[in-house]
């Protein structure tokens, strides 16, 4: 990989969700994996910058090899709390950036409500609130759809997070009551298991 990395110029690869990269107990694929990270990054002729995201227990993996884990820097991101005028504006930021992007109408959606019901949504956290605007804006382009509407978003909710199609935070009045956050979060990741491609034990 590092020599055609080198050939198109590229420096750094970034591994979404990577935890789904490993299984639950300890095999030689996983190892195998570890190893192949730390070759990337170690290599002398064209060393590449590796960016892993995930939830915590990513963490838990990495720790198994040493020498990938002192080659790491750690990041975490606090959530989003929209009683922080900069996660506000932020948030917003994220919302036009992300419908200008898709050349998608949203200027009927962007009030305080909505950006409280996405970030509730997104269990207060960035990277949710990014899957969700591009499905929901990605809905609306395939659709031909000229503006972006609430049922997108509840119909993004509900791909993400695996719940009924039109039971959603963007949907129901008394949201906040509806749903419990930690299941959301443990429904929307194991949506994601589902989704991600498996690996063979070896």
């Amino acid at each position: 990989m590092p020599k055609y990395a080198e050939l198109q110029g590229v420096v750094g690869i970034h591994f979404d969700e990577c935890q789904h990269v490993f299984t639950a107990v300890d095999t030689a694929t996983n190892q195998k994996i570890l190893d192949s990270f730390k070759s990337l990054l170690k290599d002398h002729n064209w060393p590449l910058m590796l960016i892993f995201s995930g939830i915590p227990s990513l963490a838990t993996q990495i720790k198994k090899e040493e020498q990938l884990d002192r080659l790491l820097r750690v990041v975490s991101f606090d959530g989003i709390d929209l009683s922080r005028s900069s996660d506000k504006e932020e948030l917003t930021h994220l919302f036009f950036s992300y419908g200008d992007k898709a050349g998608i109408g949203i200027e009927d959606l962007a009030t305080v409500d909505f950006l409280q019901r996405l970030s509730f949504a997104a269990c207060f956290r960035w990277g949710l609130v990014i899957e969700i605007l591009i499905e929901a804006f990605s809905l609306a382009a395939f659709a031909s759809d000229k503006t972006c509407t609430i049922d997108h978003f509840s119909e993004a909710f509900s791909k993400i997070s695996g719940l009924s199609k039109g039971y959603s935070p963007f949907t129901l009045k008394d949201y906040q009551n509806n749903f419990d956050q930690a299941k959301m979060l443990a429904m929307i990741e194991q949506t994601r298991k589902k989704k991600a491609p498996r690996q063979k034990e070896s």
